[in-house]
Protein backbone atom coordinates (compact mmCIF):
# COMPACT_ATOMS: atom_id res chain seq x y z
CA UNK A 1 0.00 0.00 0.00
CA UNK A 2 1.52 3.49 -1.13
CA UNK A 3 1.38 6.03 1.64
CA UNK A 4 1.57 9.99 1.62
CA UNK A 5 5.13 10.25 2.05
CA UNK A 6 5.52 7.81 -0.96
CA UNK A 7 3.54 9.21 -3.38
CA UNK A 8 5.05 12.77 -2.39
CA UNK A 9 8.96 11.79 -2.73
CA UNK A 10 8.08 9.87 -6.17
CA UNK A 11 5.94 13.19 -7.43
CA UNK A 12 9.26 15.24 -5.79
CA UNK A 13 11.38 12.83 -8.05
CA UNK A 14 9.32 14.08 -10.96
CA UNK A 15 9.86 18.05 -10.85
CA UNK A 16 6.99 18.85 -8.17
CA UNK A 17 9.20 20.25 -5.69
CA UNK A 18 7.81 22.77 -3.66
CA UNK A 19 5.88 23.18 -1.01
CA UNK A 20 2.20 24.39 -0.97
CA UNK A 21 -0.29 25.43 1.98
CA UNK A 22 -3.87 27.57 1.85
CA UNK A 23 -5.00 30.68 3.17
CA UNK A 24 -8.13 32.01 3.01
CA UNK A 25 -7.90 33.86 -0.18
CA UNK A 26 -5.86 30.56 -2.45
CA UNK A 27 -2.93 28.67 -3.02
CA UNK A 28 0.51 29.65 -1.69
CA UNK A 29 4.33 28.51 -2.49
CA UNK A 30 5.98 28.27 1.32
CA UNK A 31 9.31 28.69 0.07
CA UNK A 32 8.73 32.17 -2.50
CA UNK A 33 5.64 33.38 -0.62
CA UNK A 34 3.82 33.56 -4.20
CA UNK A 35 0.45 33.36 -4.24
CA UNK A 36 -2.46 32.32 -6.86
CA UNK A 37 -6.06 32.27 -6.79
CA UNK A 38 -7.26 28.25 -7.13
CA UNK A 39 -8.61 28.71 -10.26
CA UNK A 40 -5.34 29.96 -11.88
CA UNK A 41 -3.86 26.59 -9.97
CA UNK A 42 -3.65 23.59 -12.48
CA UNK A 43 -4.20 20.46 -10.59
CA UNK A 44 -1.73 17.88 -12.27
CA UNK A 45 -2.43 14.91 -10.07
CA UNK A 46 -4.73 13.70 -7.29
CA UNK A 47 -4.23 11.04 -4.99
CA UNK A 48 -6.71 10.57 -2.08
CA UNK A 49 -5.62 8.26 1.04
CA UNK A 50 -7.33 6.92 3.91
CA UNK A 51 -5.63 5.03 7.16
CA UNK A 52 -6.46 1.27 7.25
CA UNK A 53 -8.60 1.10 10.58
CA UNK A 54 -9.37 4.96 11.04
CA UNK A 55 -12.06 6.83 8.83
CA UNK A 56 -10.67 10.47 10.53
CA UNK A 57 -6.89 9.35 9.22
CA UNK A 58 -7.96 11.30 5.44
CA UNK A 59 -5.49 12.97 3.13
CA UNK A 60 -5.26 13.93 -0.19
CA UNK A 61 -2.68 15.02 -2.16
CA UNK A 62 -2.36 17.45 -5.35
CA UNK A 63 0.61 18.01 -7.07
CA UNK A 64 -0.31 21.52 -9.20
CA UNK A 65 1.51 23.68 -11.23
CA UNK A 66 0.73 27.68 -10.49
CA UNK A 67 1.24 30.28 -12.88
CA UNK A 68 4.53 30.21 -14.22
CA UNK A 69 5.57 26.59 -14.24
CA UNK A 70 5.87 26.53 -10.55
CA UNK A 71 5.39 22.89 -9.50
CA UNK A 72 4.71 21.47 -6.30
CA UNK A 73 2.52 19.87 -3.06
CA UNK A 74 -0.47 20.53 -1.72
CA UNK A 75 -1.42 18.12 0.96
CA UNK A 76 -5.11 18.17 2.99
CA UNK A 77 -6.63 16.56 5.21
CA UNK A 78 -10.55 15.67 3.68
CA UNK A 79 -13.65 14.26 5.44
CA UNK A 80 -14.53 16.12 9.22
CA UNK A 81 -10.95 16.75 9.48
CA UNK A 82 -10.83 19.37 6.91
CA UNK A 83 -10.53 22.98 7.70
CA UNK A 84 -12.69 25.49 6.28
CA UNK A 85 -10.80 27.32 5.11
CA UNK A 86 -8.82 24.82 3.17
CA UNK A 87 -12.24 23.42 2.41
CA UNK A 88 -13.52 26.08 0.37
CA UNK A 89 -9.58 26.81 -1.71
CA UNK A 90 -10.08 23.13 -2.47
CA UNK A 91 -13.87 22.88 -3.71
CA UNK A 92 -12.07 26.06 -6.52
CA UNK A 93 -9.34 23.74 -7.67
CA UNK A 94 -10.01 22.58 -11.11
CA UNK A 95 -9.78 18.71 -11.83
CA UNK A 96 -7.02 17.45 -13.97
CA UNK A 97 -8.22 16.80 -17.76
CA UNK A 98 -11.15 18.92 -16.95
CA UNK A 99 -13.11 22.35 -17.17
CA UNK A 100 -15.11 21.06 -13.65
CA UNK A 101 -14.39 22.32 -10.20
CA UNK A 102 -13.06 19.70 -7.74
CA UNK A 103 -16.05 20.74 -5.78
CA UNK A 104 -18.07 21.06 -8.08
CA UNK A 105 -21.85 19.39 -9.40
CA UNK A 106 -19.82 18.38 -12.63
CA UNK A 107 -16.60 17.13 -10.96
CA UNK A 108 -15.56 13.88 -11.47
CA UNK A 109 -14.87 11.64 -8.07
CA UNK A 110 -11.36 11.09 -7.21
CA UNK A 111 -10.69 7.55 -6.99
CA UNK A 112 -8.40 5.86 -4.33
CA UNK A 113 -4.98 4.25 -4.62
Amino acid sequence: MDTLGDRMRELRANGWVEEFSVDDTGVRCDACRRWAAPEDVVVDVVHRFEGPSDPGDQAILFAITMPGVHRGLLPAAYGMETEPTVAEVVQRLRLPGSDSVFGGPTARPVTSD
